[in-house]
């Protein structure tokens, strides 16, 4: 009888855990490439620099977790993909995107998964309205924020 290779990944089985990280390995090399971010010092008045639609995701479950989320276009492409691993109580708020969304995608690898619309309240008074996701015991929560 083999070892169990498992044994770290919470139950999840060898095969479902290594296809979840190589979609989202693959999806994150595409859609990283050719991007960075830099901040000046001082702020910057870039034309443009509002229009960033930040990615918030947060981790609001006793355990720690990793939750892939995926942006994309109105015609499917991926403006960002990424696995956040997060500690209990946390949120990332370390990336963004220069496009408007169309459609967000959260997974985590025990099946917990959510899709939604990008449909931000019109009463925001901002330009890139942020998209906030949170983990909670019973599932996925989205919100936006400026």
């Amino acid at each position: 009888m083999s070892p169990n290779r498992n044994s770290d990944s919470g139950g999840m089985p060898g095969r479902s855990r290594r296809r979840f990280l190589a979609t989202v390995g693959v999806a994150t090399a595409g859609s990283l490439a050719g991007c960075a971010a830099v901040d000046l010092p001082g702020g910057s008045e870039r034309e443009g620099e509002g229009d960033t639609v930040e990615i918030l995701v947060e981790n609001r479950t006793a355990d720690p977790t990793r939750i892939g989320v995926r942006v994309e276009d109105d015609d499917g492409a991926a403006l960002f993909s990424r696995v956040y691993s997060l500690e209990p109580d946390h949120l990332d708020q370390s990336a963004g995107v220069d496009a408007t969304p169309a459609t967000v995608r959260a997974f985590t690898p025990d099946g917990t998964a959510a899709t939604w619309a990008y449909a931000p309240d019109d009463d925001l008074d901002c330009e890139g309205k942020d998209v906030g996701i949170t983990l909670t015991e019973e599932g996925f929560e989205s919100w936006y924020g400026c």
